[in-house]
């Protein structure tokens, strides 16, 4: 099993994305940092992942068009910026070769800055900025995966829920409410499912795909967010025993959010990106590993502002 680890690092950053969830643009990097993406399914026992990601938004965006502050009308703010830096736990229960268990753990450090608009005369008024350190929602998810039919393949199913563990009521020093969009949590419970499959093509190269589904099961506070489609493909190979590369292409596509206090005008999108990375195993069963996600593709709704590059480094081991 140890032995994998050194080669099968590359496909952490299958599923990597960058999720927008909002026009004022809070994000994560959705990467896939676990025991089935290692290959290292004759582990039975913990495995645990910190990830450390940077997710600027300083771009705007109407439609597929990037656009200047100038260009922006009939909206009551003006957003300029939002700094996401998260710090992503998992933790992982394997309790034999097909069933595991995760619990992922956000902690998310946010700052958004924006510009309020005159509503009579357009005019750019008074900034608001929310800075916070926070935890986000946690998710539990469970895994049943096949990998003993054919050495060279295998194939998982997800199924789990995200939790409302999140703060919905984040106010600046003023004491004004952060957007619910722009929150650390969304309030609501959401149901995750998703499908992974793997092969081995070379004795250094593997390909992996990976799909995920995630829909809201209620609303908050008038407040639902959209659901999320999350597709992926990529590629491997080791260049050294300890060294490893990774290209991966993902597709993210959003609904726009829903309720009173969403602003659904100004949510949802589809968004492509490239990731690459690379892995260095240290030891026989932790692996540092780091990745760049490259955007080559957004179409957002309405006008939103979305990251020029994003990254992310981290560390997993399996014990």
């Amino acid at each position: 099993m140890i032995r994998n680890i050194h080669w099968a690092a590359a496909l952490l950053s299958i599923g990597a994305a960058t999720s927008a969830h909002a026009s004022c643009g809070s994000a994560f990097c959705t990467l896939l940092n676990d025991r089935f993406a290692l290959g290292t399914w004759d582990h039975v026992g913990w495995s645990i992942d910190m990830r450390l990601e940077s997710v600027t938004q300083d771009k705007l965006k109407s439609g597929t068009h990037t656009i200047d502050a100038s260009q922006v009308t009939g909206e009551e703010a003006l957003e300029r910026h939002t700094d996401n830096t998260n710090l992503v736990t998992t933790l992982e229960r394997a309790f034999d070769m097909h069933w595991s268990l995760a619990l992922r753990v956000p902690v998310v450090k946010r700052d958004h800055l924006h510009d309020l608009i005159d509503d009579t005369t357009g005019a750019i008024g008074p900034s608001e900025q929310w800075k916070f350190t926070k935890l986000g929602d946690v998710s539990l998810l469970a895994r049943w995966q096949d990998a003993q039919h054919a050495p060279d393949s295998s194939w998982a199913a997800t199924a789990g829920l995200k939790l409302p563990t999140g703060s919905i009521d984040v106010r600046n020093a003023d004491g004004v409410r952060a957007e619910r969009a722009l929150q650390p949590g969304s309030g609501t419970t959401d149901i995750v499912l998703g499908f992974a499959g793997r092969r081995m093509v070379a004795p250094t190269d593997a390909l992996n795909l990976q799909a995920t589904w995630i829909q809201a099961l209620n609303s908050r506070e008038d407040f639902k967010p959209g659901r999320h489609i999350e597709l992926a493909a990529g590629w491997s190979h080791a260049f050294t025993p300890a060294v490893s590369g990774v290209v991966q292409a993902s597709v993210l596509d959003k609904a726009r959010d829903s309720g009173a206090q969403a602003e659904p005008e100004n949510s949802g999108g589809t968004f492509v990106s490239l990731s690459p990375g690379l892995n260095w195993a240290l030891g026989a069963s932790g692996v540092l590993y780091g990745y760049v996600v490259v955007p080559v593709y957004q179409r957002v709704n309405g006008i939103q502002l979305v990251p020029r590059t994003s990254f992310a480094i981290g560390y997993t081991a399996v014990f």
